[in-house]
């Protein structure tokens, strides 16, 4: 069951709004359309994250992904190979594809797509809501964040990248 709230015309936010926004790992996910507003074609989330954040390496297996920088330098590692990113840079991960992101410019924004929508409830359920940033980084152990991204379809299949 969704826990962002159903629009049935056009919206639009600002900058620093989202229809959900969470802390996650050391930044913070604004949703920016959720599965709900789009009949579950695509979700979007803005990412804001500092340097050295990165997800464990992962597959997707029901969505693809993308990523487009907004702000900030980023090495996405798809494919077996490191791309290099920065602001206006796009990335696009089909489904099936092991990968992860690493955030090498002091901060990064991404708007990152998932189509079909539905991995944007991971966020929201996993993230911590408020204005301030809670004082440790919100991160379960390996073994709870593999059991929680199992229902959507999600797989770790290694640590995540780290800066040299």
């Amino acid at each position: 069951m969704s826990t962002i709230a159903a629009t049935s015309k056009p919206y639009h936010l600002t900058a620093d709004e989202g229809l959900q926004s969470v802390w996650w790992k050391t930044g913070r996910v604004w949703v920016k359309a959720s599965g709900v507003e789009t009949a579950g074609r695509f979700a979007q989330i803005e990412v804001d994250d500092p340097r050295g954040a990165a997800p464990p390496m992962h597959i997707h297996h029901t969505e693809d992904e993308t990523f487009l920088v907004l702000d900030g330098e980023v090495s996405v590692f798809a494919g077996g190979e490191r791309t290099e990113l920065q602001a206006g840079d796009y990335a696009f991960i089909p489904r099936g594809d092991e990968h992860a992101y690493l955030v090498q410019s002091e901060r990064a924004r991404m708007l990152v797509t998932f189509s079909p929508a539905g991995f944007e409830e991971f966020f929201v359920e996993m993230g911590v809501a408020g204005d301030q940033p809670p004082a440790d980084p919100v991160m379960p152990s390996p073994e709870e964040f593999a059991r929680r991204l199992a229902p959507y379809g999600c797989a770790i299949t290694g640590p995540p990248p780290e800066l040299a």
